[in-house]
Formats: C-alpha cells, sequence, structure tokens
C-alpha cells in the first residue's frame, strides 16, 4: 500500500467512525461530496464515473419510467488492521420481498452484471469501505458482509420526469444502505426524504458529486421525489450499495 493510500484508508476510518456516531444516534448520515472527492485523483474519479455511460435499460420498470443499471456482489472481511478485504460473488438476480417492495410482487429481476473490473475499482471499494466503516459503530462485533451494488442512472426528458424511486417510501429489505451520488446533470428535484418514527421527515438534494447518505435500512424509510429535466435530457447517477451481516 503506498503512502498515499495509507493515510487516505486512516483518514477514512477516522471519519467513518465519526460519521459511524451520526448513524448510531439518527439512523442516518448525510455525507459531504466536497469532503470526499478530495480523497481520489480526479482521473480516477472520473474513470469511476464514466462507467454509468452506456448501462442497460432496467426493463423490470414501467409505467414511462427511463432507468438504467447494472448489479454486482462482493463479500466484505475486515481485517485486523481495520482495512477490508473484498472478493466478487457469482452473479445472480436481485431480489426483494413483496412486503418490501410491492411494485415488484418479489419477483426476481435479472439485471446485467457489473464486469469485473468496475468491481475491483479502487475508488468504488473505498466509498464501500467508507460505507461499512460507518456502519460498524452500529454494528461493532461483525467483521464480514455480503454487499450488494447498482450502478443506476435515472433520465427525465421535458414533459417526463425521472422517477428514482418508483415505489415511493418504503424500506428495501436490508440492513444498511449507502447511497452515492456519481453525476448529475440538467436536473432539478430528486430530493432524498427520510422518514423517522415520531419525528418530521428530513429532506436533503444531493448535488455535488459523491454527495452521500448513509442509513439503517431497518429503523427508518426512505424516497427521493422525482427529477424534472432542465432543457435537456436530465440525468441522475447513482451508486447504491446495500449491506447485509453474514
Amino acid at each position: 500500500m503506498s503512502v498515499a493510500t495509507l493515510a487516505r484508508t486512516r483518514r477514512a476510518q477516522a471519519l467513518g467512525r465519526k460519521w459511524g456516531d451520526c448513524l448510531a444516534d439518527d439512523d442516518f448520515v448525510a455525507l459531504p461530496g466536497t469532503e470526499l472527492a478530495g480523497w481520489f485523483p480526479p482521473a480516477d474519479l472520473e474513470r469511476l464515473a464514466a462507467t454509468w455511460e452506456h448501462l442497460p435499460r432496467d426493463e423490470a420498470v414501467s409505467g414511462g419510467v427511463v432507468r438504467e443499471r447494472r448489479y454486482g456482489r462482493l463479500t466484505a472481511t475486515r481485517e485486523a488492521t481495520g482495512e477490508w478485504r473484498f472478493a466478487a460473488l457469482p452473479h445472480r438476480a436481485f431480489q426483494q420481498t413483496a412486503e418490501h417492495i410491492p411494485l415488484h410482487g418479489g419477483r426476481a429481476r435479472m439485471f446485467s452484471p457489473i464486469p469485473p473490473e468496475t468491481l475491483t475499482d479502487p475508488v468504488l471499494t473505498a466509498l464501500i469501505a467508507l460505507d461499512l466503516d460507518i456502519i460498524s459503530a452500529v454494528v461493532p462485533r461483525t467483521s464480514r458482509f455480503e454487499v450488494g451494488l447498482h450502478q443506476m442512472r435515472v433520465l427525465a426528458t421535458p414533459g417526463a420526469p425521472g422517477s428514482p424511486t418508483p415505489e415511493g417510501r418504503h424500506r428495501d429489505g436490508h440492513d444498511f444502505i449507502g447511497m452515492h451520488l456519481m453525476g448529475r446533470v440538467h436536473c432539478a428535484g430528486g430530493e432524498s426524504v427520510v422518514h423517522r418514527e415520531g419525528r418530521p421527515p428530513t429532506r436533503m438534494t444531493l448535488t455535488e458529486r459523491l454527495d452521500s447518505l448513509v442509513v439503517s435500512d431497518t429503523r427508518i424509510t426512505h424516497e427521493v421525489t422525482p427529477t424534472v429535466a432542465d432543457g435537456a435530457t436530465g440525468v441522475r447517477d447513482m451508486l447504491l450499495v446495500d449491506i447485509n451481516e453474514r
């Protein structure tokens, strides 16, 4: 590991602990993309963001929703140093229960796989490691997780809003979820809303690359409002990280 990478890892672990305390207290934490982007060489960040171009269309959504998507799976194991070791899992269909996502009726949905070179991208794995460092404040004794990754692009055109969450307010059925904005152009809206029992909704809009949100999916519900095209086609690119204890 290079000196620069080691320094970044230690800084990420320290921030993960700080943000993890917020997650433990509030069941969600918002992370500023301006701070995260400074961890990575710009060319490395651009290389990862470019993999959102030409995603296959998500045929599982209808009703005029235009969404593109790839899916991949990893295991994550925490080593004695506190670093995370990742290993790819075989590709398979993605499935959520009808209880959590009635829109799809519990059906298994097969998405095109995330290529191996993207699954092992150092920026991607650093973002996953940050999510894991954060949630470790809530589940400190867990050292092994299964991680689902979704590269997702939602498109909006004039007169046809984009729908980041066509299922509306929901839980996804995971232990934790990390949500990272990878790109956003020519669109308004797309407000993230977190609902906690007995409290007013918390609203925020991810606007800068790597603006992020980590939530305890078992304890809150969440949704994203429609995006509206601002003249040209509106694009909202997200990396979604499903995290489950194993």
